[in-house]
């Protein structure tokens, strides 16, 4: 349980490093993460109207 909760610490305090070093490649990155969930929501939305 202690690795998992350092794990989970590290994870954040990667990613608020990134963020903060590097703002418009975090911006980009969200907005391709972004792109891809609502790709992804409307392909499972056409699949399951198919159904």
């Amino acid at each position: 349980m202690f690795v998992r909760r350092c794990g989970f610490l590290a994870c954040w305090l990667v990613l608020a490093l990134y963020v903060l070093r590097h703002p418009l490649g975090a911006a980009d990155t969200v907005a391709a993460i972004g792109g891809g969930l609502a790709a992804l929501a409307d392909a499972l939305a056409a699949f399951a109207s198919a159904l």
